[in-house]
């Protein structure tokens, strides 16, 4: 069935529908030993491979950030020797277009080098509460429970809106 044309014209048409998905986890979850496309081409692989078994339990938008974040986690579990804590050096810098607003620039900066000190776990959550959806939704994706995420998104959002170090 995967070699249908039919099938694989449905799958292009949501993988477009959801490239903006797609394209926030892997950026997320890259590491220097784990590459962005290299993440994207597994979560690919994995869509490709689950897509003709989604049952619409969930909406498709909630199912493919399931399968991405998951193949993601599996990922950098497979290919990361072992879990490290990212140098400064290690963090991309992140250029801006406009010179203007050193503040909001230095804030972004600062929230990005955050973001990507969080454990795999907490940074699928606030990813996916940046993407606004709702505690439901997070809770479903993550297979925790809905009075976890918000617990663990309150933490989360406390001790940035604080400017403490995660």
């Amino acid at each position: 069935m995967r070699n249908n044309p039919d099938y694989n014209q449905r799958f292009t048409e949501m993988v477009l529908r959801h490239e903006k998905i797609i394209f926030s986890v892997c950026f997320f979850y890259a590491t220097p030993d784990v590459s962005f496309e290299d993440l994207r081409q597994e979560v690919l692989i994995s869509l490709f491979k689950a897509y003709r078994s989604f049952r619409r339990d969930s909406s498709e938008s909630t199912w493919v950030y399931k399968v991405s974040i998951n193949t993601c986690l599996f990922s950098l579990r497979r290919f990361t020797p072992r879990v490290r804590i990212l140098s400064m050096e290690d963090v991309p810098v992140i250029y801006f277009q406009e010179e203007n607003d050193r503040e909001v620039k230095e804030k972004l900066q600062w929230l990005y080098t955050m973001i990507s000190r969080l454990n795999p776990m907490d940074k699928a959550l606030i990813l996916m509460w940046l993407d606004e959806l709702s505690y439901e939704d997070i809770a479903s994706n993550a297979g925790i429970p809905r009075n976890t995420v918000a617990s663990r998104l309150h933490r989360i959002k406390e001790k940035l809106s604080l400017r403490k170090e995660l």
